[in-house]
């Protein structure tokens, strides 16, 4: 039986030992789940606008070309969260990428895994939230541009605003803004593909300086000031698509570096230093996303006791899209309640129950056939689809998916 804790094994040696079923990543998709809305319960609640967000980007320094934020002691942990959720991403959807026989195979099974999910989400929020807490009439509510725009979300279109939806909340409007990082998924999906259509097969090289060449590419961009769009953010102006980006091709770069890469101890003690420090200077968030990776890899193939987080499903998906709308209607239907912690539990607890149905009712439902769907697909876009060149430096997985007993969510 595998210890708890990776003791200094490689990456690849830790996969084998612990035979593809990590209880630590299972933990770790809903507490990292879990916190985003934690973090986001105050400002819902109370109205800490936007604006303190922008203030904490503003109070900087200048060290060199670059400034250096200095944020309250607390920040750079909730900066972390996002940036983990991709490194987690990226490595576990490697371990996909080398199981699949062709590009159409592998995006199939990241669209089957957001999309179905996401879809229903959106359908929900326009046509039965929507309705009940408008204050237009319902038809001018059903007639608004802003209704019939909101369905681009299924596609990351995204679109936060539903007519006469929350309007006199403390966060005015929005319905779900934790659809921002969609795009940021779609387009790392859209590397990994494009690094596959090219025909590059040695992703064991290739992703790697793939990854140091967007790093040093986004380091060149701050430093000669050129900033993203501003959408292009979670509103607080420090975690960012690019960002985003980064963090899920350093996952992926981890999990092809497998068998070089060491999970030791006290390099993951040093990661989590290294993280909270370089998160507290705007000009270093760049820097953060190697040790954040390092760290969130190190904690997912920890094999802790199992519980029944990791027998009745994979509910942090869920949490992640419905955990938001629904602290949206707390508040709009109690406006009294000041206490955001209150909030927070009330909107856990029903965001809770709405991703258990979406897993056993939607996603789960999906996934169970993704085979047939997969094959199905292949054969009738064989014209368009590429078969993976998996060379002699990129092999197939031979190992279990990581984490995925009994839950193929991330990984397939």
């Amino acid at each position: 039986m595998a210890s708890a804790l990776p003791k200094g094994e490689s990456i690849s040696a830790r996969m084998e030992s612990v035979e593809g079923h990590s209880t630590g990543f299972d933990y770790l998709r809903i507490l990292l789940s879990t916190a985003v809305l934690f973090i986001h319960s105050k400002t819902f609640t109370l109205g800490a606008d936007v604006q303190t967000f922008k203030s904490l980007v503003d109070s900087t320094v200048r060290v060199g070309m670059f400034s250096v934020a200095q944020p309250p002691i607390y920040q750079p942990i909730l900066w972390a969260v996002v940036p983990a959720f991709f490194a987690l991403s990226g490595f576990l959807v490697s371990g996909s990428l080398h199981r699949s026989k062709t590009t159409i195979g592998f995006l199939l099974l990241r669209v089957l895994r957001i999309i179905p999910a996401l879809c229903v989400e959106s359908l929900l929020a326009m046509l039965v939230l929507g309705p009940l807490v408008t204050s237009f009439t319902l038809a001018a509510y059903f007639s608004d541009p802003l209704f019939r725009a909101y369905p681009l979300n299924i596609i990351g279109d995204i679109q936060y605003y539903l007519p006469g939806v929350f309007l006199n909340n403390p966060v005015p409007r929005v319905v779900n803004l934790q659809l921002w990082t969609i795009p940021a998924e779609m387009y790392c999906y859209a590397i990994l593909a494009t690094v596959l259509v090219l025909q590059l097969a040695h992703l064991r090289r290739t992703v790697p300086l793939v990854t140091v060449a967007t790093f040093i590419c986004l380091l060149g961009m701050q430093a000669l000031g050129i900033h993203a769009p501003a959408d292009w953010s979670a509103g607080d102006g420090r975690v960012q698509i690019e960002t985003l980006v980064l963090a899920f091709l350093i996952g992926v770069s981890l999990f092809e570096l497998k068998d070089k890469v060491p999970l030791r101890a006290d390099l993951f003690a040093l990661s989590v230093v290294l993280s909270y420090a370089l998160l507290w200077g705007g000009a270093l968030q760049y820097l953060a996303m190697i040790p954040i990776a390092y760290a969130t890899v190190f904690v997912g193939l920890s094999n802790f006791r199992e519980t029944f987080v990791n027998r009745t499903g994979d509910y942090s998906y869920g949490v992640y899209l419905y955990g938001l709308p629904v602290q949206q209607l707390l508040v709009y239907l109690f406006p009294e309640n000041k206490n955001w912690l209150l909030s927070f539990a009330m909107a856990y607890v029903l965001s809770l129950a709405f991703a258990a149905l979406s897993w056993h009712l939607v996603e789960s439902k999906v996934l169970a056939k993704k085979r047939v769907i997969v094959a199905a697909a292949e054969n009738f876009l064989r014209p368009l689809s590429f078969r993976l060149p998996w060379g002699p430096a990129a092999k197939p997985v031979s190992a279990p998916p990581i984490a995925m007993v009994p839950k193929p969510a991330d990984v397939s």
